[in-house]
C-alpha cells in the first residue's frame, strides 16, 4: 500500500489493529516503502489496554438468598430466537423463584408481552401457594422497565431490584 512520508510507528500500529511495536519493526524491513521514523520506546495505546482489560471474578453472594417462597423473583427475557415456535413466538420470558428454583416459562411474539404474561405469572403462582411476590429482580431493559409496570408493581407492594447494565451477573440465576 502506498504511504505517505510523515507516517509514523503509531499510525502504523493502528492501521494494522495494534500490531506489536517489535514485530512493527521487523515488519519495516520486509515491507517495501514503510519507513517508521520514530520508534517510541515506551509505546502507550488506549485501545490495547482498554482490549487488554479483563473483568474480575465475580462472587456469589449467597447471602442475598431468599428464605422462603416468592421472596424473590428472577426474571429475563430471551432475545428473538432463529426459529419461530408454531404459534408465532419469538421471544420467551422466564420466571424463576428463588428459594425453590421452580421456573415458569412463557412465550412471546413480541417483548411488550412481558407486563401481562408478568401478571399471569403472578396471578397463578399467588393463588397456587397463597403467597405474595416480594421482590422482582431483572436486568435493565425496556420490557421491565416502563411506566405501566412500575405503577403495577408499587400497586401490589412488590420491590423491584434491577441489575446494572452490562452485568449479566447481577442476574445470574436466570441468565
Amino acid at each position: 500500500m502506498a504511504k505517505s512520508s510523515n507516517e509514523g510507528a503509531t499510525l502504523w500500529h493502528q492501521r494494522l489493529g495494534d500490531f506489536n511495536m517489535a514485530n512493527l519493526k521487523k515488519l519495516e524491513n520486509m515491507v517495501n516503502g514503510m519507513n517508521l521514523k520514530e520508534m517510541p520506546l515506551h509505546h502507550v495505546c488506549e485501545a490495547c489496554i482498554e482490549g487488554k482489560h479483563q473483568r474480575t471474578y465475580f462472587p456469589k453472594d449467597e447471602a442475598t438468598r431468599a428464605s422462603k417462597l416468592l421472596e424473590l423473583v428472577h426474571s429475563d427475557v430471551c432475545e428473538p430466537m432463529k426459529t419461530t415456535s408454531r404459534g408465532g413466538a419469538h421471544y420467551f420470558v422466564t420466571f424463576i423463584d428463588d428459594f425453590s428454583r421452580k421456573t415458569h416459562v412463557y412465550l412471546l411474539k413480541a417483548k411488550g408481552e412481558v407486563f401481562n404474561k408478568f401478571k399471569a405469572y403472578k396471578a397463578l403462582v399467588e393463588n397456587q401457594i397463597g403467597m405474595k411476590i416480594k421482590t422482582l429482580r431483572s436486568d435493565n431493559r425496556g420490557e421491565f422497565v416502563s411506566k405501566k409496570f412500575d405503577d403495577f408493581l408499587c400497586e401490589c407492594g412488590i420491590e423491584r431490584q434491577t441489575s446494572a447494565p452490562y452485568t449479566p451477573q447481577q442476574n445470574g440465576i436466570v441468565e
